[in-house]
């Protein structure tokens, strides 16, 4: 089993001083991949953490997510395990919820909107609802340790790419949240 043949993925991140992985999981708790923090360590410690790569079971490269340095809305490149472009993620500006506006390569434009709570967010495409996502709030001491949790549930069928892309804009929205507090 791997991420691509599942409904339901348990993103579990594990946040240190220069990384910020991600254990994943199925609903039954069995391993099926991991988010990796890459880049230098030098640019990790002055831009902190711009680009996650998201591993299968089997150790293949799925996507990478790349923040990519701008001037304005944050913007995110997302490719393929061999380097091709999947999609562009563009923070949308909006007041009083999150969105974010996904481009997938393929045509379709998925869009990842959430309360201003940042907890549960859904994903919609071209044949209406892909998927929904929630954070959880892990407790006190778990948080303190740098650690959170995504649920992230897709309707059945959806498309390789529309998954690919939700997974980006999840990690996205992620990367954004972790400027926000550091810039906050």
């Amino acid at each position: 089993m791997g991420i691509l043949t599942t409904d339901a993925l348990v993103m579990d991140r594990v946040r240190s001083f220069l990384s910020s992985d991600f254990g994943i999981r199925d609903l039954g708790g069995q391993p099926i991949g991991r988010i990796v923090t890459e880049g230098s360590t030098a640019s990790r410690m002055f831009m902190g953490n711009r680009q996650l790569a998201v591993v299968d079971a089997d150790n293949s490269l799925l996507l990478r997510v790349d923040d990519i340095p701008n001037l304005g809305l944050d913007r995110f490149e997302v490719t393929d395990g061999w380097g091709q472009p999947l999609a562009q993620i563009v923070k949308e500006f909006t007041f009083l919820k999150k969105s974010l506006r996904v481009e997938l390569a393929t045509g379709p434009v998925l869009r990842l909107e959430g309360s201003v709570f940042d907890r549960e967010f859904t994903v919609t495409g071209p044949g209406g609802p892909a998927a929904t996502a929630s954070r959880s709030w892990p407790g006190v001491a778990r948080a303190f340790l740098g650690r959170e949790r995504y649920v992230l549930g897709f309707v059945p069928q959806v498309p390789v790419p529309e998954k690919l892309g939700t997974i980006g804009a999840v990690l996205a929205l992620d990367m954004i949240r972790a400027k926000q507090r550091n810039n906050g």
